[in-house]
């Protein structure tokens, strides 16, 4: 049912429009009536905007064109109608020149007026269906774009990365544009939820519901505050991460503090779960994001349902700048060539034996390294992810540690675990590496990928892994990144109405129009072409 304002200085006039017809029938109702311009704008000002206004021309105080004047600035979705008689074509004159489309001629013919209504109807019918897509494909947008920020937060936090250019090229073409900049200071929470004793009863097998519940109220308690990333690592759904952007030391202490405040009484208010948080050191740059995602997940090991520790601990913060970007890659190519000793003096040299770290401060150290570990088996462990796992198991407990010799036998064991899993696929055949290979492109095929990044990030000569490729996977490299992308724009064709540019960013292409050419290439006709023909189907 669609709503209608009727203005006219003359009541009878108004009641003559009122009788002609079956309002209800025609599908509009009669909302409202007045009898000069500043009374009907006073009206839409006080109440919902109706669809449609039908008002006079000749009126005293504010006559219809100055009404017509100020609906076009003010409501310009509103559909405006007319009312003049034939004497009145000056008028008629101004009122088409302020855009008015349609009109009726006193007096009101039933016929007329029930072929305007109808026609209007249609039109109006048709625009908020149009606006309804509109909508929908908005939102569509917005998720998607939504959960490729957090895959890339994860990625920053957890995967290596070997082209801090590429890195930024990413950044903004997420819109995060912000943590582009190396002087950004940023710090990180980690919330995890505790079911309380008893409070699920029989009824564990909802869990899955309670922790997607718990993922959608952390992301909206996040979206009142500017600046606040929530990202989740779906293999550990109990828990959530936030990267905090500080702008300045008070105010993002402020900020960060109500928002941890607000996060808990949301948790218990309407979850009514406990919540453990962990609040991170503040670091400088993506570079050190890492370091900062570390030392939340520490401070989180320390901390209970009553309370945060950990924070603000100066200890870490010699630790996180000793452990550089480049002590890191030393460490990585250690380990994964299998090379012990070299690991052990990038260790002593990271944490010297004559220096007394407290506890707290030593253990960041360990579960930065842990995850570095995770990383590392993460590239190479084909099947279960049975080290995987036992890794995180570590991480988890770190903070349960209560000396020195403890944390450094955990990574020993580890560190040995993690080069036998490398140094396995490393030495074995080449189908095991290529499967490696194959692995991480099907992981990353949205983001950028090269032959020469990856021959690099495995420690193999790029014209060696071109050929090892070709033989195992039975097609170039080129040509399976390039399936791989292509399969998965055709499913966003189908199932989506986003534009080519952003299902072009989502499968990896910065240029809609390589984008373009390479789909017609692959499928032999235009993405549009393709998507037409698939919603031909349904």
């Amino acid at each position: 049912m669609y709503s209608i304002i009727i203005v006219d200085d003359e009541a009878g006039v108004r009641n003559s429009i009122k009788a002609k017809i079956d309002w209800n029938a025609a599908g509009f109702q009669i909302e409202a009536e007045a009898s000069n311009g500043e009374e009907a704008l006073a009206l839409l000002q006080e109440r919902r905007l109706p669809d449609v206004l039908i008002t006079d021309i000749r009126m005293p105080q504010m006559d219809g064109i100055g009404l017509i004047t100020a609906c076009k600035r003010l409501y310009p979705s509103l559909k405006l109608v007319v009312l003049s008689g034939y004497s009145d074509y000056a008028y008629m004159q101004a009122a088409i020149q302020a855009g008015v489309k349609d009109y009726l001629l006193k007096p009101v013919g039933r016929k007329e007026l029930a072929a305007l209504l109808e026609k209007l109807s249609a039109e109006i019918a048709l625009e908020q269906t149009g606006e309804q897509l509109q909508r929908a494909e908005q939102l569509q947008r917005e998720q998607q774009l939504l959960s490729l920020q957090e895959q890339m937060l994860l990625r920053l936090v957890k995967e290596e990365f070997y082209s801090l250019l590429l890195i930024k090229e990413r950044l903004e073409q997420l819109h995060l544009s912000a943590l582009i900049d190396e002087q950004l200071q940023a710090q990180f929470i980690a919330v995890e939820m505790r079911v309380p004793t008893g409070r699920l009863g029989d009824e564990r097998e909802h869990i899955d519901l309670l922790h997607m519940a718990f993922q959608m109220l952390c992301r909206e308690t996040a979206s009142g505050y500017s600046g606040i990333h929530p990202f989740y690592d779906a293999s550990h759904p109990t828990m959530m991460h936030f990267l905090v952007e500080i702008a300045e030391a008070g105010e993002g202490a402020d900020c960060t503090e109500r928002f941890i405040r607000q996060i808990k009484q949301n948790i218990q208010k309407y979850l009514r779960l406990d919540s453990v948080i962990g609040v991170g050191e503040k670091v400088n740059g993506v570079r050190l994001f890492k370091n900062g995602y570390s030392s939340s997940m520490l401070s989180w090991s320390r901390s209970t349902i009553h309370g945060t520790n950990g924070a603000g601990d100066p200890g870490v913060q010699d630790l996180i700048a000793a452990f550089s970007p480049e002590i890191e890659r030393q460490l990585v190519v250690s380990v994964e060539n299998g090379d012990y000793k070299s690991y052990s003096a990038l260790i002593e040299r990271i944490i010297p034996r004559g220096i007394d770290y407290p506890m707290f401060t030593f253990t960041f150290i360990a579960s930065r390294i842990l995850l570095l570990f995770h990383s590392i088996a993460k590239k190479y462990e084909a099947g279960e992810a049975v080290l995987q796992k036992r890794i995180w198991d570590c991480q988890m407990t770190i903070g349960d540690f209560h000396s020195r010799e403890q944390v450094l036998g955990q990574l020993e064991e580890l560190a040995r675990l993690v080069m036998k899993e490398a140094l396995k696929t490393r030495s074995s055949s080449g189908q095991s590496i290529v499967k490696a290979v194959q692995k991480y492109v099907d992981d990353n095929f949205a983001y950028e990928l090269t032959l020469s990044s990856l021959a690099g990030m495995f420690h193999l000569n790029e014209t060696y892994l071109s050929g090892l490729f070709k033989q195992h996977a039975g097609v170039t490299f080129s040509e399976y990144v390039t399936s791989l992308r292509m399969n998965k724009a055709g499913e966003l064709l189908a199932q989506s109405e986003l534009k080519l540019t952003d299902i072009a960013m989502l499968v990896g292409i910065s240029s809609s129009s390589y984008f373009s050419t390479s789909f017609k290439k692959y499928y032999g006709m235009s993405p549009k072409e393709y998507r037409e023909r698939q919603h031909e189907k349904t």
